[in-house]
């Protein structure tokens, strides 16, 4: 579960920091096929909640259905 955390910040700081929630899903899902590393919905949503009560990311509501993550800590 570490790699998906590392994973979601590297690829929120890759795209200027912020991203909606189905392009981060797909592009962390491609990158952890390289650990061999099968990523959930859910996954993604437990990973993102810990993110966010650790102060590193917030995750706002744009449309039902859709999601903004951003990148707090720099």
């Amino acid at each position: 579960m570490c790699e998906i955390y590392s994973v979601i910040l590297y690829e929120l700081k890759r795209n200027g920091g912020s991203m909606n929630e189905k392009e981060l899903y797909e592009a962390v899902a491609k990158r952890l096929e390289d650990f061999e590393i099968e990523l959930t919905p859910r996954d993604l949503n437990k990973a993102l909640l810990v993110l966010e009560a650790r102060g590193l990311i917030t995750v706002a509501v744009l449309k039902k259905n859709m999601r903004m993550v951003k990148l707090l800590s720099a």
